[in-house]
């Protein structure tokens, strides 16, 4: 970005498209596209870049084109506004550009392609650099490299003291990202931008170039502004400390619940015992999106983190046995049922068809939305499911719908958690049938029939083959485990099919 006058008639940027003369595209692209041209004047060129930043739908086959348009403009338009301008529009687009955007900045001042300083200190028109790749060939090396980097460092410290957010939002990026001597205090100087982004950029760069100081990011915890708050719970995250869990923590027993549902969906990447003690405290949350967040963290904690064991996670939750209807059966049950992105496209992780348990009913009945939860995380969340399930006091808890999930987990589209459910609901099954009173009459303990939903299962023909082999399969163990119950606690036991199978067994 070079404030420096152009002459007349200066070409314009390659990706801006070719205009004529009444300033249309000539290959047919957005006309503001075109207009980004530097034959325009600069009020033409910043209406064109605002135009960009919220495109039509009719813009959508060229969103491509756009952003490469907006991007060099970026880089290389002469005029300051403009640069600004392309800079929010890009934004707007995804903010992953304006990440990209730093980092090209970078590239091109350690490689010496911006050193003709303006007062932004990058300029040139930008159309000539096609690579974004990890760097330039700076032709610096040892002390000249690092020289360049304090340079590029400045550069970004510098726009966080300009009066357009643009700026200051692209530097707080880019010096968070190339880091370098007093980054961190720079940063945090910017926690009071008057500006969101701004000061949610800051948050996290902050903590990425090693800030460690919790006090200065708590403010920030509390902010009103979404993008702000989740930004200053990542940087807690990031830092990973025992005062910032400790904060964490504190947020997810008192904040509201916006700001509990932030912490809980974070907590999930860090392996810590107490990080993982304040998930499974959050599933007892009255909120039931929390305690949905909380069972996914927990599970994402166990499924990926070698420092929390998973039997240790399943321990600490039948110590508590919170088994009510809709506690934590429910919540878990709910994270193994999620769709993962391969399911929303009819693909299997692992290449076994199914179907049935594949979406998850909130409570109000509406499907959640796909592809949000990992393999890992929904494998593990329904072995503890499995594992709660299999505990809980029948006497104290409904366990009719678990089952019935368990059948329909059957012809899960994840082989590994229909196997868990095929491995889990014999002994599920089979202890309460074993144990059903004669005087409540042919109805089963559990609500569920589960022989007949299993025979039903497996002679489906619109069923995957797969879900009826292991209804089958379950159906023998089953049989199994009933009489093998029922001879553990001493009681005299026919399995029969029919009323007819009992009369000639009695008989005989």
């Amino acid at each position: 970005m070079d404030d420096r006058p152009r002459p007349e008639g200066a070409t314009g940027s390659a990706e801006s498209g070719a205009a004529g003369r009444d300033g249309r595209p000539a290959d047919g692209g957005p006309p503001a596209l075109a207009r980004l041209d530097r034959r325009f004047d600069a009020s033409t060129r910043r209406e064109a870049a605002e135009a960009l930043g919220n495109p039509s739908s009719s813009m959508s086959a060229d969103a491509g084109r756009i952003v490469e348009g907006l991007f060099e403009t970026a880089l290389g338009d002469p005029d300051e506004v403009v640069r600004a301008a392309a800079i929010e529009s890009l934004y707007f687009h995804g903010d992953e550009h304006v990440d990209r955007l730093a980092r090209r900045i970078a590239q091109r001042r350690r490689s010496g392609d911006g050193d003709n300083d303006g007062d932004d200190g990058h300029g040139g028109d930008g159309a000539h650099d096609a690579d974004d790749g990890n760097g330039g060939h700076s032709g610096h090396g040892g002390d000249g490299d690092r020289e360049a980097r304090r340079g590029v460092a400045e550069t970004f410290s510098r726009w966080l003291e300009h009066d357009r957010a643009a700026y200051r939002m692209l530097g707080a990026t880019g010096l968070s990202a190339v880091g370098q001597g007093d980054a961190a205090p720079r940063l945090r100087e910017a926690f009071d931008d008057d500006d969101a982004r701004v000061r949610a950029r800051a948050v996290t760069g902050y903590a990425r170039v090693g800030g460690e100081a919790v006090a200065a990011v708590r403010p920030l915890v509390n902010a009103p502004n979404d993008l702000v708050r989740g930004a200053a719970v990542d940087a807690l995250v990031a830092m990973d400390s025992d005062d910032a869990v400790e904060l964490l923590a504190l947020a997810a027993r008192r904040g509201n619940e916006r700001l509990r549902l932030a912490v809980v969906r974070r907590l999930g990447a860090l392996g810590r015992r107490d990080a993982t003690g304040v998930l499974i405290g959050s599933l007892r949350d009255p909120s039931a999106a929390v305690r949905r967040a909380a069972a996914k963290s927990t599970a994402a904690v166990i499924a990926e983190a070698d420092a929390v064991p998973a039997g240790d996670v399943r321990d600490r939750l039948l110590d508590e046995r919170p088994f009510e209807t809709d506690g934590l059966l429910a919540v878990f049950r709910r994270v193994a049922a999620e769709r993962t992105a391969a399911d929303g496209t009819g693909e299997s992780g692992d290449g076994v068809d199914g179907s049935g348990a594949g979406t998850d009913e909130s409570g109000d009945g509406a499907v959640r939305s796909r592809g949000r939860v990992d393999p890992g995380t929904k494998r593990y969340a329904a072995w503890l499911y499995c594992e709660l399930l299999e505990a809980a006091d029948p006497t104290v808890a409904d366990r009719s719908a678990a089952v019935e999930w368990l059948i329909d987990a059957l012809g899960h589209r994840d082989r590994l958690v229909a196997d868990l459910a095929a491995a889990y609901l014999p002994r599920i099954a089979s202890s309460d049938a074993a144990g059903e009173d004669p005087d409540r009459g042919s109805e089963p303990s559990l609500g569920v029939d589960v022989e007949r939903n299993l025979r039903s299962l497996a002679s489906d023909e619109t069923a995957p083959e797969a879900a009826r082999e292991r209804a089958r399969a379950v159906l023998r163990r089953f049989k199994r485990a009933v009489v093998e119950a029922a001879a553990n606690r001493d009681v005299e036991y026919v399995y029969v099919r029919w009323p007819a199978d009992y009369t000639e067994s009695y008989n005989e």
